[in-house]
């Protein structure tokens, strides 16, 4: 009797993964075909020529994002490309007294804005421009990372006080 149960119990769970499978391997519904593409976020960043300019805005017009500054200030700025992962990369410098501010585009190209000579800090709580941040230090240079939905950037000090340089940040503004 118990044998019995066991054998019906088996061939319905046999049937319902044979149903199951034939379900999965169903190809989708016309409608629906484009659905299931997977879009891996990379924007089509043309080449362009080298840039040198005095003028923020200018320059994230050339880069194609906005781009951090500091307003009040005039940088001196260049953006040109570069490659990373065998993608053409967008990049853009502005270069304040004390503050270097740089840019790549795609995002996913920001192991390139990386500085292995400084150490990660576990300050879970940084934003820079409503974007969550990383900061990272060593001695008295400090550097924060941070991506946006088009770009990736960091703004690195050689020489400041954290307290003074977190403050500068607050400061910062988007030029588009």
């Amino acid at each position: 009797m118990l044998g019995g149960l066991f054998a019906v119990f088996g061939a319905v769970l046999m049937m319902a993964m044979i149903y199951l499978a034939a379900v999965l391997i169903q190809a989708p519904a016309d409608g629906m075909a484009g659905s299931f593409v997977v879009d891996d976020g990379q924007d089509i960043v043309s080449r362009m020529q080298p840039v040198e300019t005095g003028d923020a805005g200018d320059l994230a017009s050339l880069f194609g994002a906005p781009l951090p500054m500091l307003p009040g200030l005039s940088p001196w700025g260049k953006a040109g490309n570069t490659s990373h992962d065998g993608l053409n990369v967008r990049a853009a410098v502005l270069q304040y007294e004390g503050l270097t501010v740089t840019a790549v585009r795609p995002a996913s190209a920001a192991s390139l804005l990386l500085r292995g000579e400084l150490s990660v800090s576990m300050k879970n709580d940084l934003t820079v421009l409503n974007h969550p941040a990383v900061l990272a230090g060593k001695g008295g240079a400090h550097c924060v990372y941070f991506t946006s939905e088009s770009a990736a950037y960091s703004i690195y000090t050689p020489q400041a006080d954290e307290a003074d340089y977190l403050a500068v940040l607050k400061r910062l503004t988007w030029a588009d």
